[in-house]
């Protein structure tokens, strides 16, 4: 699916021009085409090699998914793939990639699904919003600037889980505490490596040294490059977070073994008086000459078996091992 939107220099809005007028537009450098294509078809792969003349791999990439994010020069147009984060019906996170190209007078951009913010921007410009109006450098601008905050919703429900696990680690450490703790550091590691690229990019944006991007909308960018940068402490610290949460499940782990242990220990320490006796009266003898005359000792033995119970019993409380 296609849509088009048309800046005139008479400073009118036309939405969906002709695919045949491109060409023609194309040639007048005072007015502005944005070109947004959603899940690329054959025709929209052929008006893209032919009318914007892009370059083979520049399509190769925006048809073909999950190209890691990066900015590279041509003649006629910067070629910038952004990556967006969203969390699926199922409740697991996934990235969505917009891939753009900035010209001199258009700006194309390509997504292989529906992505909320670029959909936004593009209601905006349907209602007369002047980020059209600004160039297109401002108007990638703004769709970069959308398409990176969207992390902050998802970085603000990371950071609230972790600090609910962290707690419910501390009272109640089951099997499941730690399946969630895994399925939080799986997301802090997909959001880091997500993350993590932008910051090339968006450091070259930033510089002011680009074509296609005016040095008086460089600000613009660097504003983005800030706002990624507090994502990735925000990332790094909710990680090391997770991490220690880990290391201190599993020590709390070893300690409940070891208390488990200690008790079995005991249990079986107060049990062996009465293993000595049953085994002493459940030998298979009858009236052997050495036991009768030893039965008044046997009989003292039992006794001091039977009571050094409870002083085991006084004693392990002592030192709480039981």
């Amino acid at each position: 699916m296609i849509r088009s939107y048309l800046y005139r220099s008479d400073g009118q809005l036309e939405c969906n021009p002709p695919v045949e007028r491109f060409r023609e537009i194309l040639k007048q450098s005072d007015q502005l085409l944005w070109v947004d294509i959603e899940d690329p078809e054959d025709t929209d792969v052929e008006c893209l090699l032919e009318l914007f003349e892009l370059h083979p791999l520049t399509v190769e990439d925006c048809i073909m998914p999950n190209v890691r994010p990066k900015l590279e020069e041509f003649d006629r147009y910067l070629f910038v793939v952004l990556q967006g984060i969203h969390r699926s019906k199922e409740g697991r996170l996934r990235p969505l990639e917009l891939d753009l190209c900035i010209g001199t007078n258009f700006l194309i951009t390509v997504r292989t699904e529906p992505i909320r913010v670029v959909d936004e921007d593009r209601l905006r410009v349907e209602k007369k919003s002047p980020i059209i109006k600004r160039g297109a450098d401002f108007l990638f601008y703004s769709l970069a600037d959308s398409l990176i905050d969207s992390y902050y919703p998802i970085l603000d429900e990371v950071e609230t889980k972790v600090d609910e696990l962290e707690t419910r680690l501390l009272r109640n450490s089951t099997q499941t505490t730690l399946v969630n703790l895994f399925g939080i550091y799986n997301e802090l590691m997909l959001l880091r490596r997500t993350l993590a690229p932008h910051r090339e990019v968006l450091s070259r944006l930033n510089r002011g040294d680009l074509p296609f991007i005016k040095p008086s909308n460089s600000i613009y960018f660097r504003d983005i490059y800030d706002h990624l940068l507090r994502m990735n402490d925000l990332v790094d610290g909710c990680r090391e977070v997770t991490t220690m949460a880990l290391e201190a499940y599993a020590t709390i782990v070893s300690n409940r073994l070891n208390e488990i242990m200690k008790t079995m220990t005991a249990l079986a320490t107060l049990s062996l008086p009465l293993i000595i006796i049953t085994g002493v009266y459940g030998m298979n003898f009858g009236e052997h000459p050495l036991l009768n005359s030893l039965r008044s000792l046997l009989h003292t033995f039992t006794a001091l078996g039977l009571l050094s119970i409870p002083v085991m019993i006084y004693f392990f409380r002592k030192y709480r091992w039981l």
